[in-house]
């Protein structure tokens, strides 16, 4: 029987609050869900790869009602819930700034299930970018309480402190985490995590295969108009240079004569 996991990208677009404070280098702040769709996104592919069945709770960017969610969830009866969330601490990049991640059960279950589930994926969390482990905590939140399947919410870093705020938008750390969530869930059910095929890989190591760039880059490469770096790395982040565009212009000439 195929396995059924219930993905909610905690909060919605337009949620009060839920964002980093200003950051002058962005021109703006960065939204929670910016981060926690992304995640769920790429979460549910590399899921469906391996075999599983998937549900999205919420899956527009509004904030859909908690009780919709678990209500959904439980009558299709999923056989898990998992909920991508980023922490905040007092909405400010001054003061203490704590980081780091940290994954919740309702109270009593650290060693029933949902424990063992959140074990199971924290186990894969912590081997990633380098962040504070700040364990597997109890809490009386509605997604954990009202499920009738074992529950986890996790928390992948803190939208105030700066290092971690960047992250959210960052591609790579958003691909990371949700590979080491389906890793974690693979090895809760006993399931044999499938990486992507080398067919959608580029060559390069820092373009996720899933990324919404990572097609162009593949045949812009095959077609010699941009080449990476000797190092294995295209850097995609990184803006282009004048005499690296005047040189992907001529190529381009080149090929069009």
């Amino acid at each position: 029987m195929t396995i059924l996991v219930a993905l909610d990208d905690g909060h919605g677009m337009n949620t009060a609050g839920k964002r980093t404070p200003f950051i002058p280098e962005l021109g703006r702040s960065i939204k929670e869900n910016e981060f926690n769709r992304a995640v769920v996104k790429i979460l549910r592919q590399e899921l469906e790869r391996c075999g599983f069945a998937t549900l999205l709770v919420a899956p527009t960017d509004e904030d859909i009602p908690l009780v919709k969610r678990t209500d959904l969830a439980n009558v299709r009866k999923a056989d898990i819930y998992v909920s991508i969330h980023y922490n905040a601490f007092d909405g400010s990049f001054s003061g203490q700034n704590p980081s780091g991640i940290e994954i919740y059960v309702y109270p009593g279950n650290l060693n029933a299930e949902s424990g063992k589930l959140a074990t199971a994926v924290g186990k894969y969390l912590r081997q990633g970018t380098k962040q504070n482990w700040r364990g597997i905590k109890e809490a009386n939140f509605h997604v954990l309480r009202e499920t009738n399947m074992p529950a986890i919410l996790t928390e992948n870093g803190f939208m105030d402190n700066k290092e971690e705020a960047l992250l959210m938008i960052n591609e790579s750390f958003q691909r990371e985490v949700a590979v080491e969530h389906a890793k974690g869930i693979c090895e809760y059910f006993n399931v044999s995590y499938i990486p992507p095929s080398n067919e959608d890989e580029t060559d390069f190591s820092d373009v996720p295969p899933d990324s919404y760039y990572a097609d162009a880059i593949k045949r812009a490469a095959e077609l010699g108009l941009l080449n990476g770096y000797p190092n294995g790395l295209f850097l995609p982040e990184n803006n282009l240079t004048r005499g690296e565009f005047a040189v992907a212009l001529m190529r381009l000439y080149d090929k069009l004569k």
